[in-house]
């Protein structure tokens, strides 16, 4: 195979090039060259990998915050809901209480044991923590449909940008130490 044609390969083929990520441990001249010719193209390659994963990692983020707003602006109206609904029972409930009170006292209770059953009878006005379990409850399915997802994938996204920043870190530390080697050969070949 003819030499220039080599060094134009495609980067993903030297991907897996053992002397492209580990130099050996006596590195001839002829290896150097073509650590420092072919590296180069392949940490550009893995850089725009790692660019376009930010990016969509990014994006995922952008996503994640709209529909977080979304979400909060459904808790709010689902609390608002809830405090309207209480608001119509306990209405109705006193709409009720006096025919309520009289049926009582016609079964027999007092005046003041009638009164007392009523109120019981009344609903519960849901307090801020019955109204923040009844938002998150009402509003997680919005949450697993449209966030959830979105985390999942950036976790996937990240996973994957670390695996590439790896390689990224071993192809340019053996570039690196490729250029140090090629300096010392140079100055061993004139002192010599």
């Amino acid at each position: 195979m003819d030499k220039g044609k080599d060094r134009i390969k495609n980067p993903e083929e030297l991907l897996n090039k053992h002397l492209l990520m580990q130099i050996p441990t006596d590195p001839q001249k002829e290896e150097i060259i073509e650590i420092l010719a072919k590296n180069p193209a392949v940490i550009s390659y893995i850089q725009n990998i790692l660019v376009d994963t930010k990016n969509k990692i990014s994006m995922k983020k952008l996503l994640i915050k709209k529909a977080e707003k979304e979400f909060e602006r459904k808790q709010s109206q689902i609390r608002l809901d809830t405090t309207r609904n209480y608001q119509k029972k306990l209405t109705e409930a006193l709409q009720r209480e006096p025919k309520r009170q009289e049926e009582l006292m016609d079964a027999g209770l007092s005046k003041v044991e009638a009164r007392e059953h009523v109120k019981l009878e009344r609903p519960d006005k849901p307090t801020a923590t019955d109204l923040k379990d009844v938002s998150i409850v009402l509003a997680k399915s919005f949450y697993e449909e449209n966030i959830l997802p979105l985390e999942e994938e950036i976790q996937v996204l990240e996973n994957y940008y670390d695996t590439w920043k790896v390689k990224y870190n071993l192809f340019e530390n053996n570039f690196k130490a490729s250029q140090s080697i090629k300096g010392l050969i140079q100055l061993d070949a004139n002192n010599h």
